[in-house]
């Protein structure tokens, strides 16, 4: 058998947009809900390294850094012999000066994300897609649209799970703002002739107890086509949790997605935020991709 060598992913990169259409119909058989995508080439990274064996591209990997870690995006990796990108990674990886990685890779690929565990990445977090559609209303919770009204509301829900992320297990980093500062990121939702953010508070006995966030996120990146919402933020008070107060705000948007002519609704959630990554599967959503994520000591 012919040796690996390894290149710069610039000079095969037509080479690479086949493979990676190999990987995106391997996809989309396992997902039909991904979007439909035929031009390949424009999502191949710029920066990155490639693998062939004899005359035939067997592996690529790709990427960039964004402050102080190194990303490979959704379109970055592809394989048809998986165990070439640990050989890649050894290549790539010191370009970047960086001790920070973290790799999207298909849910539906296992032997790509087993490559990337025995380079000592974990999974971080979970992309995951469901079909929209017509679910009951659950008793004892009503769901409405959110108001200018329910800003304090919204801010407390969103600061909330910020102070959530923060704890352990999940170890987010993230500083938990003010509820001024989530007050002032909130008063978009109700912009003028903006179709991007819809909100929805759900109330029990006339008190608030949960908070849904539909955003129209842009298209064409191997994730979401035109006919996909994304379920950007969803949270329920602690009192409120196991009262089917986050079942009656999935049903509901599942509900409004399908009435108003989407295919499919998008999440995602870091698996170290147990309520969410134990929740979530549960009421139907199917993983597309995983973050894997690596940091060097």
């Amino acid at each position: 058998m012919a040796g690996l060598e390894i290149h710069p992913l610039s000079e095969l990169r037509s080479e690479a947009a086949a493979l990676l259409a190999e990987r995106y119909a391997r996809q989309r058989a396992a997902e039909p809900l991904l979007p439909d995508e035929t031009d390949f080439l424009e999502h191949v990274p710029e920066n990155g390294v490639a693998a062939t064996r004899g005359c035939d591209l067997v592996a690529y990997l790709g990427g960039a850094v964004e402050d102080d870690m190194a990303y490979t995006r959704l379109a970055g990796v592809a394989a048809s012999e998986p165990e070439a990108i640990r050989d890649l990674f050894g290549a790539l990886s010191p370009t970047f000066g960086v001790s920070r990685f973290m790799v999207f890779v298909p849910a539906s690929e296992p032997a790509l994300v087993d490559a990337f565990f025995r380079l000592s990445f974990g999974r971080s977090a979970t992309l995951a897609v469901q079909e929209a559609q017509a679910l009951p209303a659950q008793p004892g919770v009503t769901v409405r649209e959110s108001a200018p009204t329910d800003l304090r509301t919204i801010a407390e829900l969103d600061q909330m799970l910020y102070a959530q992320l923060a704890e352990s297990p999940s170890y987010s980093g993230l500083t938990v703002p003010s509820l001024e500062d989530c007050e002032r990121d909130a008063t978009d939702l109700w912009e003028e002739n903006d179709n991007r953010y819809w909100s929805f508070i759900a109330e029990s006995d006339g008190e608030p107890v949960g908070l849904a966030v539909m955003y129209r996120r842009p298209a064409g990146d191997l994730r979401i086509g035109d006919d996909t919402v994304d379920l950007a933020f969803a949270a329920t008070t602690p009192a409120a949790r196991g009262s089917g107060a986050g079942v009656a705000l999935t049903h509901h948007v599942l509900t409004w997605a399908h009435e108003r002519g989407f295919r499919a609704v998008s999440i995602d959630w870091r698996e170290t935020n147990l309520p969410a990554s134990r929740f979530w599967p549960k009421r139907g959503f199917r993983p597309t991709y995983v973050r894997l994520y690596r940091a060097v000591p």
